[in-house]
């Protein structure tokens, strides 16, 4: 069986910010270094990326992000996004709302929301580079082959393509092609249609929103890796896709650091 690979409205809406949205500024990124665009808001930009470059492991956020975006849409609605600026996926931009996003609250649950939507967005960078992902010009997925994703088709060993494999094959990727194809033209109809399928399958995903995409259930996994315990004897789908992670290496040392650097935010 072939599915169509589809753009649908939650992905798009998600990753490309609106008109509706307050642009509050774009400044470029040159091998780690913020540079000044001269605006009134450089240095809120600045803090933003100082905190994002000093979290993540540098070797990562120097080689890709090339821009940083900052909008708001208000509280707790797109808190951030992560974005191709190539078809070669080597090139990054990171969106941040500066109101979801806020490493000055006194507020400790924002601290720990800021901390979460910059872990799960370095997430997306993680697994969709050009190390894991390559440009293709296929539609259509082929039952059982490489994964597809809107920035291409995943490496074979890729964390993407071997998480797929584990936890999205058979029935459950079957009713989210079906999803897909069939619904998500309208916002409206692709969430009740998402949420069944979350709710029809609790014990998989870590949240509701994993259960949008297998790009969005590794992400999700990620940051629930990341941030929290290691799980003993896990039993449901979404404890082992939390440990899915822990048998790289790199990425053990990623948790490491980035529990390290946001030690004061989160405990």
């Amino acid at each position: 069986m072939k599915f169509i690979v589809v753009t649908f409205f939650i992905t798009f809406s998600f990753f490309h910010y609106s008109s509706d949205d307050e642009n509050i500024g774009t400044w470029n990124i040159r091998n780690g270094r913020f540079i000044k665009n001269y605006s009134k808001n450089d240095k809120l930009a600045a803090l933003h990326w100082q905190t994002f470059y000093d979290i993540f492991p540098k070797s990562i956020t120097k080689k890709y992000i090339k821009k940083l975006v900052l909008i708001s849409d208000g509280l707790d609605e797109k808190t951030g996004a992560l974005g191709a600026l190539s078809s070669k996926n080597d090139k990054w931009q990171l969106v941040i709302d500066t109101l979801d996003v806020n490493f000055k609250s006194k507020n400790k649950k924002r601290l720990q929301e800021s901390v979460y939507t910059l872990v799960h967005e370095f997430g997306h960078l993680l697994t969709l580079n050009n190390t894991q992902i390559k440009p293709t010009n296929k539609i259509l997925q082929d039952e059982g082959g490489l994964y597809l994703t809107l920035e291409g088709e995943a490496y074979k060993n890729s964390y993407l393509n071997r998480f797929v494999s584990l936890f999205w094959k058979g029935r459950l990727l079957e009713k989210w092609d079906v999803i897909k194809e069939r619904h998500c033209f309208t916002e409206e109809s692709c969430v009740e249609k998402l949420n069944g399928l979350y709710f029809d399958n609790l014990a998989d995903f870590v949240t509701d929103y994993a259960a949008e995409s297998p790009e969005e259930d590794i992400v999700e996994s990620w940051t629930y890796f990341v941030l929290k315990k290691k799980v003993k004897n896990p039993k449901t789908i979404a404890q082992k896709k939390i440990n899915f992670f822990y048998q790289f290496p790199e990425l053990v040392a990623y948790r490491k650091l980035i529990r390290y650097n946001t030690r004061y935010y989160v405990h």
